[in-house]
């Protein structure tokens, strides 16, 4: 019986050593807390292994973007609170997903090529789906 407590309690160090370092060593962690935190912009860096230079590059370039973006959802939320004529707001809609489209592009642009295409493959089928009531997002919806 003493040696299947201290066989046992041996495993459970060893499972829970081997937990520990698994944990520590995966990018997962940084995603989780991205995540639970809300910042976007720390989930690109972790899920799709930015430098410091990159990430510094999309920082920025995400700043210039957000006045762009700003821009265009006001124009839409004014032409729908008027009401505007459905094709005038759908034209306001389109130029809004270019820029979107745009933007996400020169954002792939900075990554590591891989990482770009599958940063496009993420985030450019949002945009088609996209009906400009909330921002975008990158969860997964059923």
């Amino acid at each position: 019986m003493k040696n299947l407590l201290l066989t046992l309690g041996l495993v459970l160090a060893a499972c829970a050593l081997s937990f520990g370092v698994f944990y520590a060593l995966n990018d997962e962690p940084a995603l989780r807390r991205a995540a639970r935190e809300g910042d976007a912009l720390a989930w690109l860096r972790a899920e799709f292994h930015l430098n410091d230079a990159q990430f510094a590059a999309i920082k920025k370039l995400h700043a210039d973007y957000s006045v762009v973006c700003a821009e265009h959802c006001a124009a839409i939320m004014a032409a729908q609170q008027r009401p505007a004529p459905p094709a005038e707001i759908a034209v306001l809609e389109a130029r809004c997903m270019e820029s979107m489209e745009d933007h996400f592009r020169r954002v792939a642009a900075l990554m590591p090529a891989d990482e770009g295409k599958r940063y496009l493959a993420t985030v450019l089928p949002r945009v088609a789906d996209y009906d400009h009531a909330l921002a975008p997002t990158v969860q997964v919806h059923p």
